[in-house]
């Protein structure tokens, strides 16, 4: 049977002709649910409607071996590895498919696809994205199957499968080059990411190239840079966004344009335009920095393979949610490796580079919680310093931006990261005296925490107390606040210590639903009478407000029952109160067990002051002076409430006396 054509043929008869290669530059195995679904849906609704025909969509192959039944499936293998695993999964026999110098995918693939067992016992030494993905393709296959009523139901859609299913198989002469067409393929699937698009992109522009041997060597070399871009980025528990990585890397490598479709423009109409002549040199160059990349990416997304400290430091920046600085420490990593080829070749050694990368990620996790988080800001504030300062250490000896000549980094990686950590410090807060900014005459010295950095900053400690009000005004307060999560997370951290002790609720098995529960309960019964009780006009917002505030809010071990969360705080007539049930909690829940014989507003705004302080000190920056009265900080734990708080609406009268000693032994771990 000839493929040099375009034809259409059922599944039997593609399989019973040809023997599949999946080429080594191809990305993984990358369905999902939603594709699976549909291509169980179509073979189920082809049985039904009895003798027709479907179209299964496209595959294209191009001879491997001359004269031979090898082909190469340049597309379709994610179509044809699905169909494979479903076969398999109804009872029948798959067919092989040969994944060149990929041991992971073919082992999974054998294991799930031609049921070969005795590959079971290896499978954990070939974990990764794209071989688990095939494993999760055959379970749901698996229980799509164990629903179909019977086993001659089973052989007859196995007969669909075969028989009724039918590929568009779109043969190409060995003379034609397949990434020329390979570009323009989006059919029903997976449609091609950019990165897939780039590599074809680059493969048609250094066809161009005068010198054919000059052609061949560079396209090569193009495949295998692209192999080790897509094992980097499947190599780890997830499957990390090509775009996403894409951008990033963008981000230094050229100088970013705040303009709509800047990436697409940038790669397919200036860089690498098909329009023009471009050098392969300047093509290779770039997939040589995109392969060091996606190796310095997959370590940032799974930092368990770093040294403790940066692997602590990485995980506290991933749950401020905030993706603004992973160009930056992209591209810090890239420097570094360049300096110190321990970085990529044994990254979890400590070196010399460990310490200063450790402190950028602090100040970019700061610059996150301060600027966007605190004050309640837009995800884009700040980017345009941080696509600078990127750029800046992709391109040693740039200046950071255009309007300050002096302010460029040290040639040196492990200096350069320092003074960007510096500069990141700045960009957060910069100033040593408000009254001199707007006074030409004084010297920068008086004005700025960092002379050095022109700027007073973006945080501002009025914006977090207004955003504070705005969310009492809400009656939500910190409660489903990403800060909110983040401080009360904080406080759990600080009690377990750094002993290794441990941990009792993982940031990743944190909802605010079933994590969190009020102490004073938000529907409290009467016990809670002689303890908490709102009065006078606005009862119901000051309830909220009581409620919701920061030091009310406690991170359980596990979800109490709904009887149990609106409890009294001590035992009473033979009933457990929450001071007995927290004792066994988590470590925040044994510290309000361990230190409070009683809960009123006095303890939950001590609680308070006690994990802003330790935010104060973990994050440097200043809401409130250490030495200022504890009244002080009654504003942002209960918003425009805080005065009424104060003088006892509640039934308590909150004062710098009372306050005092509840402070201190919230403090003191």
């Amino acid at each position: 049977m000839s493929f040099n054509s375009a034809n259409l043929f059922t599944v039997e008869e593609v399989r019973s002709n040809f023997t599949f290669v999946v080429p080594e530059f191809q990305r993984g195995y990358a369905w999902n649910e939603e594709q699976w679904q549909a291509l169980w849906d179509d073979v189920v609704s082809t049985a039904e409607r009895s003798g027709s025909h479907h179209y299964g969509g496209s595959i294209m192959l191009s001879n491997a071996e001359p004269r031979g039944t090898l082909v190469e499936l340049i597309d379709g293998q994610q179509r044809m590895t699905s169909i494979a695993l479903m076969l398999a999964a109804l009872g029948a026999q798959g067919f092989p498919i040969q994944f060149r110098d990929n041991e992971p995918l073919q082992t999974y693939y054998d294991y799930y696809a031609l049921k070969r067992s005795h590959l079971g016992p290896s499978l954990k030494q070939h974990v990764s994205f794209y071989s688990r993905n095939i494993a999760d393709a055959a379970l749901f296959f698996s229980a799509q199957a164990q629903g179909v009523a019977d086993e001659a139901t089973r052989k007859m859609l196995v007969d669909v499968v075969l028989k009724r299913i039918k590929l568009f198989v779109l043969g190409i002469h060995q003379d034609f080059d397949v990434h020329v067409a390979f570009e323009t393929i989006n059919n029903r699937g997976k449609p091609l990411s950019t990165l897939e698009k780039l590599k074809n992109r680059l493969l048609y522009v250094l066809a161009n190239a005068k010198d054919a041997t000059e052609v061949v060597a560079a396209k090569a070399e193009v495949h295998r840079c692209w192999k080790q871009v897509y094992q980097s980025l499947g190599a780890g528990t997830e499957l990390l966004e090509d775009d996403e990585f894409l951008r990033a890397h963008a981000m230094g490598w050229f100088r970013h344009e705040r303009r709509e479709n800047w990436l697409q423009d940038q790669l397919f109409e200036q860089s690498f335009s098909a329009r023009k002549p471009v050098d392969s040199a300047e093509v290779l160059a770039y997939v040589h920095s995109l392969q060091v990349a996606a190796a310095c990416w997959h370590l940032l997304h799974n930092p368990a393979s770093l040294p403790p400290r940066v692997e602590q430091r990485l995980l506290w920046l991933k749950r401020t949610s905030s993706s603004t600085s992973k160009p930056l420490l992209l591209w810090a990593l890239i420097r570094l490796s360049q300096q110190y080829p321990a970085v990529l070749q044994a990254p979890g050694r400590d070196g010399e580079w460990t310490a200063p990368f450790a402190k950028l990620i602090h100040q970019a996790e700061r610059f996150s919680v301060l600027v966007l988080l605190a004050n309640d800001r837009q995800s884009n504030v700040g980017q345009t310093d941080l696509n600078n300062a990127a750029y800046a250490l992709a391109h040693p000896g740039e200046r950071i931006n255009h309007g300050n000549s002096r302010v460029v980094p040290p040639l040196d990686a492990a200096a350069a990261l320092t003074y960007m950590s510096e500069f990141l410090a700045a960009a957060v807060y910069n100033v040593r005296d408000l009254d001199l900014i707007e006074d030409e005459s004084a010297p920068d010295s008086e004005k700025y925490l960092d002379p050095r950095f022109k700027r007073t900053g973006e945080f501002d400690a009025d914006a977090v107390t207004d955003a504070v009000a705005k969310r009492f005004r809400r009656r939500s307060g910190y409660y489903k606040w990403n800060l909110g999560k983040l401080l009360v997370y904080a406080w759990e951290e600080k009690l377990r210590g750094e002993r290794g002790l441990p941990e009792k609720k993982s940031w990743e098995k944190f909802a605010w639903d079933g994590s969190v529960e009020h102490i004073y309960p938000q529907t409290p019964d009467g016990r809670w009478s002689d303890s908490i009780l709102a009065k006078g006009k606005g009862k119901d917002r000051i309830h909220a407000a009581v409620v919701n505030s920061l030091g009310n809010l406690l991170l359980l071990s596990v979800p109490h029952n709904a009887d149990a969360s609106n409890a009294g705080y001590l035992n009473a007539g033979g009933t457990k109160g929450k001071r007995e049930l927290y004792r066994a909690g988590s470590y925040s829940e044994a510290q309000v067990a361990e230190a409070c014989n009683k809960w009123t507003v006095v303890q939950i705004a001590a609680r308070g002051i006690a994990m802003l302080r330790h935010a104060q000190a973990s994050w440097n920056f200043e809401l409130v002076a250490d030495d200022a009265p504890l009244i002080k900080w009654l504003p942002l734990l209960f918003g425009e409430h805080a005065d009424r708080i104060r003088k006892g609406c509640t039934g308590v009268e909150i004062t710098n006396q009372a306050l005092a000693p509840w402070v201190k032994k919230f403090m003191v771990k």
